[in-house]
C-alpha cells in the first residue's frame, strides 16, 4: 500500500503551522527535560552541601567536646593551694595565724614580768604561754585552713581531707550525747517498779546509775535491738492526747 503523508492530504496553508508546532512542542520538550535534568543537579548539589555541612558541625561539636574534657581534666589535676577552699591557706603558711600567735604569747610574757619568776604567777603564765605555743603548732601540724583573719576555719561539707575537724567530733559527740540518754533513760525504766520511783528521782540510786552507765556503752546496738522489737517507741493508745 502507498503511504499518505500529510501533505498529500491537507492543504499546504495547514501543513506549515502544524509542523512549526510539532518543532515547537519539540524544542519546548527538549527544554523541559533540560531544566528538569539541570534542577535535579540542582537539587543533587544542595544535598551534597547540607550533608557536608552536617559533618563540619559534627566535627566541630566533637571538638568542643574535646577541649572541654581537656578543661575539665586539667582542673582536676590542681596543685594543693587551689584544691582546698577558696580564700582559705594552711595555718603553718597563714601570716595571720603567726601574727596572732606572737600577739598572744607577747601579752602572756608582759604580764610575766609583773612577778617574781619562782611566783605561783609567773609559773602559770609560763605554763600558758607553753600550751599556747603548742595550740597554735597543733593546729599548723594538723593542717588546719585559715582565713585572713588568721583564725581556723573547719570545713563542714564532707571532705575526706578535712573529716577529722568536724565529721569524726560530731560522731564523738553524738555517741556521748545518746549514750547519755539512753542511761538516763533505762534508769526511769527501773526504779519506775520500785516502791519509791519519785524518791530515786530526786535521790539518785548510786549502784543503780553505774550499772546501767556500764550497760549503757553499747546503746546503738542495744536500740537497734528495742527499735526490731518494737519496745523504744510507745504505743500510740498510750499516749495521752489533749481534747482539741
Amino acid at each position: 500500500m502507498a503511504s499518505v503523508t500529510m501533505a498529500s492530504i491537507a492543504p499546504a496553508g495547514l501543513v506549515a503551522p502544524l509542523a512549526r508546532d510539532v518543532s515547537s512542542k519539540g524544542v519546548t520538550s527538549g527544554a523541559r527535560s533540560v531544566f528538569v535534568n539541570s534542577r535535579a543537579r540542582t537539587v543533587c548539589s544542595a544535598s551534597s552541601s547540607s550533608a557536608d555541612e552536617t559533618i563540619v558541625q559534627t566535627a566541630g561539636k566533637f571538638a568542643t567536646a574535646l577541649a572541654l574534657a581537656a578543661i575539665v581534666g586539667g582542673d582536676m589535676v590542681v596543685p594543693e593551694a587551689r584544691a582546698d577552699v577558696a580564700g582559705l591557706t594552711p595555718c603553718k603558711e597563714s601570716k595571720g595565724f603567726a601574727k596572732r600567735e606572737k600577739q598572744e604569747i607577747k601579752k602572756l610574757e608582759s604580764r610575766l614580768k609583773l612577778y617574781a619568776p619562782d611566783s605561783a604567777p609567773a609559773l602559770a603564765i609560763n605554763a600558758t604561754i607553753e600550751k599556747t605555743r603548742r595550740r597554735f603548732a597543733f593546729y599548723g601540724n594538723e593542717g588546719l585552713l585559715c582565713g585572713t583573719d588568721g583564725l581556723p576555719h573547719l570545713i563542714v561539707d564532707g571532705d575526706q581531707a578535712h573529716l577529722g575537724e568536724f565529721v569524726y567530733p560530731g560522731l564523738v559527740f553524738l555517741y556521748i550525747a545518746g549514750w547519755i540518754g539512753w542511761v538516763g533513760r533505762a534508769y526511769l525504766i527501773d526504779v519506775r517498779m520500785s516502791k519509791k520511783p519519785t524518791e530515786k528521782e530526786i535521790i539518785i540510786d548510786v549502784p543503780l546509775a553505774l550499772k546501767i552507765m556500764s550497760k549503757g556503752l553499747t546503746w546503738p546496738i542495744a536500740a537497734l535491738g528495742e527499735l526490731r522489737n518494737g519496745k523504744l517507741v510507745e504505743k500510740s493508745s498510750n499516749i495521752t492526747v489533749s481534747p482539741r
